[in-house]
């Protein structure tokens, strides 16, 4: 289960996010990663992306996937989310997991799909470091329509990544530099 933790202060810059650590306690942690070691992944490639993906994890039956699902979209949690985001009501939430391994990557892009409205990203791999690569890279748009790389976050274990999806929520995963695979569980807050 999700452990006591709350969303201290939403950082503003480049645009609202949030790392919440040691969000899962050790025993729904464990099911969680072997419930994701059992799927099958499926590689996709194209010039703006490669990972290994999972079939959508929304509506499959798993105990610690549904513990998971339910931690996730509890109404204290909820609640949490949409006073620390300022915003005014989620409804559904979708998850999927991926794998990222040597020269994997995700490039810029800011999530505006399908009416989400908050991003999360659960980081499953211990021990990455700064020269593993997979970093969550956020952006600081310009007025002249350029970016530059404002912040970059190496995902920590157990951590839970947030971020509310607008225009402005221009984001990647840099590329994985060494023989090491970063695991996650991401999706989306709906409106």
């Amino acid at each position: 289960m999700r452990k006591n933790n709350t969303i201290s202060a939403v950082e503003q810059s480049p645009f609202p996010h949030v790392v919440v650590e040691d969000f899962l306690d050790d025993d729904t942690l464990d099911l969680v990663i072997d419930a994701l070691a059992g799927l099958e992944y499926s590689f996709s490639e194209s010039d703006l992306f490669s990972y290994w993906a999972s079939v959508k994890l929304t509506d499959i039956d798993h105990p610690a996937l549904n513990v998971l699902r339910e931690d996730l979209g509890d109404r204290s949690w909820r609640k949490e989310v949409t006073q620390a985001f300022q915003v005014s009501k989620l409804s559904r939430i979708d998850m999927a997991a991926y794998v990222y391994g040597q020269g994997d990557f995700l490039l810029p892009h800011d999530d505006q799909v399908e009416g989400r409205i908050i991003a999360y990203s659960l980081h499953l791999t211990p021990d990455l470091e700064e020269l593993d690569g997979g970093s969550l890279d956020l952006f600081e748009g310009r007025k002249d329509g350029t970016s530059k790389l404002a912040k970059s976050i190496i995902p920590k274990f157990n951590s839970l990544n947030m971020f509310e999806v607008s225009e402005t929520s221009w984001h990647q995963v840099s590329e994985i530099l060494t023989d090491i695979q970063r695991l996650t569980l991401t999706g989306w807050y709906h409106v």
